[in-house]
């Protein structure tokens, strides 16, 4: 119960980091912007791709397609939960970390309130964006496999997947506490998780053995999130879900670990 007991106070961090982003609506207007941009000419891409072969790809029309890779770039990369890392990185750096020990609120839990915070605005814009240019370029996605129960699956994985990314990131964060220079972690892991995510080819276009290796491996957390608009994930969302908790479990109890690897090694010689 006491860790329940500071919400309110996680919040206040969150709201705080909202009102921050808020301030820069050139940054965000920019983003969006760009965002657009990319979706048309991925559009474009596909469509010439889509047109070299016969009718849509097995099991996923062409609009699908686009609109599972504008859910990856609104998600997956507006939120930018891997941010997290930058956060962490420069404050064991800089020794800020140190701090924590004292401090009744979790260090890690405050890092990620505010890169959610952060993001959350522009991610909700990006989001609203990405439909209407989405209507415009390519119509609406074929939704008839849609249901109430499917909604619900999708909308746990999507925590999970908040909670997996975040963690994965802070740990990968705390690697600077041994090494003298972490971005090389950061660039393979993030990397990695671009390729199996869904970031530059639908996970529905991959074949079927890919599909069924990604869905069950740890990047399968993240790769879910994006297949909204994948009919085939309907024939597989329980065990999706199953897979994506345990793979969440996991990576958390990864990031306890590293931090109490971390925590041991700042009370034993300051940092």
């Amino acid at each position: 119960m006491g860790r329940f007991k500071h919400v309110p106070a996680y919040w206040k961090v969150l709201v705080m980091s909202a009102r921050e982003d808020r301030a820069n609506p050139t940054r965000i207007a920019g983003s969006i912007a760009l965002g657009v941009i990319r979706m048309i000419l991925l559009a474009a891409i596909y469509k010439v791709a889509y047109e070299a072969v016969t009718g849509d790809a097995p099991g996923l029309p062409y609009a699908n397609a686009l609109w599972s890779i504008g859910l990856y770039f609104a998600l997956i990369i507006g939120l930018g939960m891997r941010n997290v890392f930058k956060l962490v990185d420069r404050e064991v750096k800089s020794g800020a970390v140190e701090v924590a020990l004292i401090k009744p609120l979790d260090w890690r839990l405050t890092k990620v309130c505010v890169q959610l915070g952060k993001n959350l605005l522009e991610t909700g814009l990006l989001m609203a964006a990405f439909v209407i240019t989405l209507l415009i370029v390519v119509g609406a996605p074929d939704l008839g496999f849609i249901t109430p129960a499917f909604v619900i699956g999708y909308l746990l994985i999507i925590v999970l997947a908040i909670v997996a990314s975040s963690a994965l990131f802070l740990a990968v964060g705390l690697t600077a506490f041994w090494l003298n220079d972490a971005q090389p972690t950061f660039r393979l892991v993030d990397k990695i998780i671009l390729i199996f995510g869904g970031a530059f080819v639908p996970i529905a276009l991959l074949p079927q053995a890919v599909q069924d290796a990604v869905r069950y491996s740890p990047f399968g957390v993240y790769a879910a999130s994006t297949q909204l608009f994948n009919p085939g994930m309907a024939r597989y969302l329980f065990p999706t879900i199953v897979s994506s908790l345990f793979w969440t479990v996991m990576t958390v109890l990864f990031c306890n670990w590293v931090w109490r690897r971390a925590e041991q090694r700042i009370e034993v010689n300051g940092g």
